[in-house]
């Protein structure tokens, strides 16, 4: 009886320990995703910016915003972008599509006639142009899906750099590697403790179907997401809900698996996007991005012209906000280069 009740302390103990781990890895990553996550916002200037630099693209905005461009998921926004400039012309073609013709060609970037705010950037986007085009004077494209089908990747080191140049320091991915440590380590530690002291060695193996299904989940982006939520729905969902099943409440008081479980998918995909530790330098122009959204969504309609508008659309569609800023451009008529199914220029574009 007293060994056995040595025995049940023992595991108590044990208990309680990797209780302590799961939660104060869950505080400590909170605290960090919270303090870090602000700190680009507290940097941000409190001024009233109209109108974003010459030059300035979608592109630029997920840049500075992320540290990398996407264009497969800003499709409506790039094609406002070149229109604007002159690039191509847009015909409606059905309720999702557009017919792109190519009215000219991007300059290169040594020429006197590009206009750009980030070089880097701007030749990406001359090659995902020529690259959507080919040898063809038009493309059909349909606004609500991507573009491009893989990312392209720019082969002249002499003047394409890493995207994060400026952006991002090395301790900001120390933080990121360190936010993804604490959001694993509660699940390692409730899975370690049912197979070290209530002999669930089942799940040494579960554990290593978690490592497969997180990694597919968040580092293999080339995968459409509906494909991988489906694929890593058991890569991910068997180890999770065995981990729970194996020591349900009451057995279970401070609930350590749940907890441990929801600090791996939240803090993976969600937390661990708030660490945000950026250079200096970058700071001015994501606050003028951030101020520029800003103005769009609390500027009253009169206080908008055709030429804001103009100027305005792409970023409407790279910032999300179409649903929430689109009624004040309702007075304006749509651009020269957009026709509508009839073959009239009005009408909402995009």
């Amino acid at each position: 009886m007293i060994l056995l009740s040595a025995l049940k302390v023992n595991v108590d103990i044990f208990y309680y320990i990797t209780a302590a781990i799961v939660y104060g890895c869950i505080a400590v990553l909170v605290v960090l995703s919270l303090y870090y996550g602000r700190r680009a916002r507290r940097n941000v200037k409190k001024e009233r910016v109209s109108r974003l630099p010459d030059g300035f693209s979608p592109l630029d905005v997920q840049r500075i915003f992320i540290g990398k461009t996407f264009p497969r998921r800003i499709t409506r926004a790039l094609v406002a972008w070149w229109a604007e400039r002159g690039y191509i012309s847009v015909t409606r073609t059905g309720f999702f599509t557009v017919e792109l013709k190519r009215q000219k060609a991007f300059p290169y970037h040594y020429s006197k006639n590009a206009v750009f705010f980030d070089r880097g950037t701007y030749v990406r986007e001359r090659d995902l142009f020529a690259k959507l085009f080919g040898r063809k004077g038009s493309v059909t494209v349909n606004l609500f899906l991507p573009m491009f089908r893989k990312p392209s990747k720019d082969k002249d080191e002499k003047y394409a750099t890493r995207e994060d140049v400026g952006v991002y320091s090395a301790k900001h991915y120390r933080l990121k590697i360190i936010a993804l440590l604490l959001s694993v380590a509660p699940f390692v530690a409730a899975t370690l403790f049912m197979v070290i002291e209530k002999g669930h060695s089942t799940l040494l193996v579960t554990l290593g179907m978690a490592a497969i299904g997180l990694f597919v989940l968040k580092f293999m982006t080339e995968i459409p997401i509906p494909f991988r939520l489906v694929w890593c729905g058991m890569w991910l969902g068997v180890p999770v809900g065995m981990l729970i099943a194996s020591n349900l409440p009451p057995n279970d008081p401070a609930f350590i698996n749940i907890a441990a479980s929801a600090a791996m998918l939240i803090g993976t995909m969600v937390l661990v996007q708030f660490v945000d530790y950026r250079e200096r330098i970058n700071l001015s122009d994501y606050s003028d991005i951030v101020n520029y959204r800003k103005f769009l969504l609390r500027c009253k309609a009169e206080e908008l012209s055709e030429e804001d508008y103009r100027a305005a659309l792409p970023f409407i569609y790279a910032f999300r906000i179409k649903p929430l800023v689109g009624g004040k451009f309702k007075q304006f008529a749509a651009p020269e280069w957009y026709t509508d199914r009839r073959g009239e220029k009005r009408g909402a574009i995009l």
